[in-house]
């Protein structure tokens, strides 16, 4: 007979009643998992569980500010915590993500929450790395058929095309993507093209956090714009240089949308994500194997439903959705 579900529930945040942990609240609690260092993810909380280069950049984003006690393990390692034992393993989104996983020792149940998450290995982070689970909460941002990928060095060939180009023309290039996660994918995309490179100010503080732990980077320095000619930028969504003869390519996973050039007003768009395509959402359900999989953020019900036709127990967590769930 196997062991009881997890219980997972809903109260403007995932929460798990019996280990009292809250999974990436937006507000502060007494004890949370933090999988990853964007704002969206982050809050001051009692107790923070997240890994060292997370708990490093929330510090530089003055995001752990009066924070409380922070638990940073090391990838993989086993805690053993008031009858849990928790692991955090490398989610493979952006630099320092991590996902949790958590055994419940009196009968050994388990959960997986991804977090934010890719299957394939990105640029500038450890590969994902999750493990068997009874239960498997799963982020599912491109939980639709047609949000397929390319291959990442397709997609990097052609940022290294748009760059080049552009300087062969007499313009200034501007790749942007956020601050955290993107902007190094961006910087190590570009290593090697023997180009120099322009940042802004709030993706230099994230680069240099963890420069020495993304890899080769190209030579780069703080944006200035009269000497700007002759390099490729790397800039925030909705920031633009006050330099003339800019051509602005923007770095999403929505570029697969039609309508997406429209919608950023740029020149050229990328299918650069850091999080996982639909392929990969079906594939982590089959290296997971879980009994029960709650679904957040994203196509969730869409999923779900694709899900339930091919046999494998899927509910979106969100709490307007729950209505689908038998109790």
């Amino acid at each position: 007979m196997p062991p009881a579900l997890i219980e997972v529930t809903h109260r403007k945040g995932i929460y798990l009643p019996e280990a009292d942990l809250w999974l990436d609240p937006h507000f502060g609690v007494k004890r949370a998992f933090i999988s990853h260092a964007h704002s969206d993810h982050v809050a001051r909380h009692d107790l923070t569980f997240c890994s060292a280069t997370t708990h490093r950049l929330m510090v530089a984003r003055k995001s752990a500010k009066k924070a409380g006690q922070v638990i940073s393990p090391s990838l993989g390692e086993v805690i053993e915590w008031e009858g849990w034992e928790l692991r955090l393993l490398p989610a493979g989104h952006i630099i320092g993500s991590t996902m949790l996983h958590l055994t419940r020792k009196a009968d050994g149940a388990t959960l997986l929450y991804t977090g934010d998450y890719k299957l394939r290995q990105g640029l500038s982070c450890a590969a994902c790395e999750p493990l068997p689970a009874d239960v498997l909460i799963m982020e599912c941002t491109f939980g639709l058929p047609r949000y397929r990928f390319p291959p990442l060095a397709e997609v990097q060939e052609g940022i290294r095309d748009f760059v080049t180009q552009t300087l062969a023309e007499g313009g200034v290039p501007v790749l942007q993507g956020y601050s955290l996660g993107k902007a190094q994918e961006l910087l190590r995309a570009l290593h090697g093209l023997d180009v120099p490179v322009m940042v802004h100010p709030s993706v230099a503080l994230m680069t240099e956090v963890v420069r020495d732990e993304i890899g080769e980077l190209p030579p780069w320095r703080l944006f200035d714009a009269l000497e700007a000619r002759g390099h490729a930028l790397v800039f925030p969504p909705g920031t633009k240089p006050a330099v003339p003869g800019c051509r602005f390519a923007m770095a999403s996973g929505w570029a697969l949308d039609a309508s997406a050039r429209y919608r950023y007003r740029v020149d050229a768009l990328f299918p650069l994500s850091d999080h996982a395509d639909h392929p990969e959402l079906r594939e982590t359900i089959d290296l997971v194997k879980p009994r029960r999989v709650w679904l957040v953020h994203g196509f969730t019900r869409e999923f779900a439903t694709e899900l339930r036709a091919a046999g494998i127990e899927a509910w979106s967590l969100e709490r307007a959705d729950q209505l689908e769930f038998a109790w």
